[in-house]
């Protein structure tokens, strides 16, 4: 019984020493910046900083203008059917008078026909087809979309050296001459 007390008494003293000593590690990290597991904020120095482009399209709209010909036709008068209708009536009477029987109803339609086209000529004049007559320039404009590709920056690769060893990380920025990092301290069973 007396080996079961003393048994007892020694596991009891090695808890406390045990309990103890965790309770110094914490006091140790809550000292230096840890605090339940986050760790603590060092700086390193960085060694290198590269940027990192991409390419960009970039459309502007770019206006093009031109002088375009302005062509005039002169047509005088109006055109008129009235000429022409007149022209039709009096040539389907001659074309009656001159012919006999069955020749007369062709003598007709031939003299309206001819009729119709000598008034048309004699109101709307003898020109078929007038020649278009420069008169000037007018200015035209379009609006174009002019595609170019430009490279900007679009983050950092970043080597830093902390405690003898080289890391890398990309970043947004540049990070200047030293970084912040979060050191932390994990424990191996």
């Amino acid at each position: 019984m007396q080996a079961t007390k003393a048994v007892l008494a020694a596991t009891l003293i090695l808890m406390a020493g045990v309990a103890g000593a965790g309770d110094r590690d914490d006091d140790d990290y809550s000292k230096h910046g840890y605090k339940h597991g986050k760790g603590r904020i060092d700086h390193a120095k960085v060694v290198d900083v590269r940027p990192i482009y991409r390419q960009v399209r970039v459309s502007t709209p770019q206006r093009e203008c031109y002088d375009e010909p302005v062509y005039h036709t002169e047509s005088g008068r109006p055109k008129s059917a009235g000429g022409m209708l007149a022209g039709g009536i009096i040539g389907g009477i001659i074309g009656h008078q001159i012919g006999d029987g069955r020749g007369r109803k062709f003598a007709t339609a031939v003299g309206t026909l001819m009729g119709a086209q000598i008034g048309h000529d004699a109101v709307n004049g003898h020109r078929r087809h007038a020649e278009p007559e420069l008169v000037g320039y007018r200015e035209q404009c379009t609006t174009r979309q002019r595609i170019a590709y430009e490279e900007v920056v679009d983050g950092y690769d970043v080597t830093y050296k902390y405690r003898g060893r080289h890391y890398n990380i990309e970043m947004p920025y540049h990070p200047g001459k030293r970084i912040k990092v979060r050191v932390d301290v994990t424990p191996v069973f």
